[in-house]
């Protein structure tokens, strides 16, 4: 089972060095697919552990960890049990005085637990238990866990009239080459969700050799960022869209149930604190006008995320990331328990021609969002975390 999964691992998102691997360094310093072995491993099965640290003694019979020499034996007490007690509750303070010293490195430092690296055999060994999870207990999905973002990313401007956005000529180079590794990944991740007939809303199960190779998937793969009525991506900026105005809608209604199915991971977390600080006694009414420009997907990251034996029942194996630049007319109105507006009149209310008898200034809002889809999952696309530009830079949308 280990090597049946280590070969479609590795067939499957190419764990090759070099600038197209999609194993780049994520925002907290670990490997983008680092939860694909140990991520998911690390809920269910106890990672290793070092031996406890000795306990500090305060008495002076016990040396610290770091002195040398043998402990010597605790005296024993020849006075009455109320001074034995009394000892005892001396000690136990004197070790936590102790305590609170060290915590600030004056005398004697604490070692913190670290957890040790596990090798690739036990990594493997810890999948196969996860494994055998998703048999003893159908009900319950392993490989749907809280995940590390892909790294996605958005690119900058490189053109020379935005020459000026840079220090030096170095840090303009340097920015045009990640732009070219972005577009590459773009470009992997499109040929594995071609080759899984998982791009969202496309069919591609008739295509042929010819198409494939020469006609039509050569050039269709690098249209990521494409806004043209037909391309590979119009389905799912639709599907993007339309989760963010639920989303909204949900926030707007206090709905923490929809709020839940819509969104993930830190963003989820996000929303739902912005829904508690928002007061009962109010009624929020979210509108969304129009998009300023169409929906784009400027960055997008697939991988293989379930790793279980067997096919999934529904969809397929992949875990999409894609980055998607939204630009917005919205407007939020809020009432009392009265219906009084509490929010600004718009200031062109008669020109808005609105249905609404107190209509809200419309604002432009641009937003770049991580949306996520596991295709296993009859589900809609998840907001799962909000990226914003370098301040400075204008990003190359």
């Amino acid at each position: 089972m280990a090597l049946s999964i280590s070969r479609r691992y590795v067939g499957n998102l190419g764990l090759q060095a070099g600038p197209l691997a999609l194993v780049g360094r994520s925002r907290s310093g670990n490997s983008n697919l680092h939860f694909a072995v140990r991520g998911y491993a690390a809920s269910a099965v106890k990672q290793k552990q070092k031996p406890k640290n000795p306990t500090v003694a305060a008495n002076t019979g016990i040396k610290a960890s770091g002195s040398k020499g043998p402990r010597n034996a605790p005296a024993k007490s020849t006075g009455p049990p109320d001074a034995t007690t009394s000892a005892s509750q001396t000690s136990t303070t004197a070790a936590r005085d102790l305590r609170k010293t060290a915590a600030g490195g004056v005398s004697y430092k604490i070692p913190e637990k670290k957890e040790e690296a596990l090798t690739e055999e036990e990594q493997m060994a810890q999948v196969e238990q996860i494994m055998n999870m998703s048999t003893l207990f159908p009900t319950a999905d392993p490989w749907g866990q809280r995940v590390e973002t892909l790294d996605v990313t958005i690119p900058y401007s490189t053109k020379l009239s935005h020459r000026k956005d840079y220090a030096d000529w170095r840090s303009w180079f340097d920015q045009w080459v990640a732009n070219r590794y972005s577009g590459a990944k773009n470009y992997v991740s499109m040929m594995m969700l071609a080759q899984q007939n998982a791009i969202p809303g496309i069919d591609l199960s008739e295509a042929t050799r010819l198409q494939k190779y020469i006609t039509q998937w050569p050039w269709r793969l690098a249209t990521t960022t494409s806004i043209a009525p037909g391309s590979w991506m119009e389905p799912l900026r639709k599907a993007a869209l339309q989760s963010y105005t639920q989303l909204s809608l949900a926030l707007a209604r206090q709905d923490d149930k929809a709020i839940k199915e819509l969104s993930t991971s830190v963003y989820q977390d996000h929303v739902l604190r912005t829904r508690r600080k928002q007061s009962p006694n109010f009624t929020y009414l979210w509108r969304l006008h129009k998009e300023v420009t169409p929906a784009r997907v400027i960055s997008i990251r697939a991988t293989e995320g379930y790793l279980a034996t067997e096919d999934p029942k529904f969809g397929n194996r992949m875990m999409v990331h894609a980055l998607v630049r939204l630009d917005t007319e919205q407007s939020l109105e809020i009432y009392d328990r009265l219906g009084n507006p509490v929010h600004a009149r718009a200031s062109n209310a008669a020109e808005l021609g609105s249905s609404s008898k107190h209509p809200a200034e419309r604002r432009r809002v641009q937003e770049y969002l991580i949306f996520e889809k596991r295709m296993w999952y009859d589900g809609p696309w998840v907001i799962r975390e909000q990226l914003w530009e370098l301040p400075g830079k204008s990003a190359a949308v």
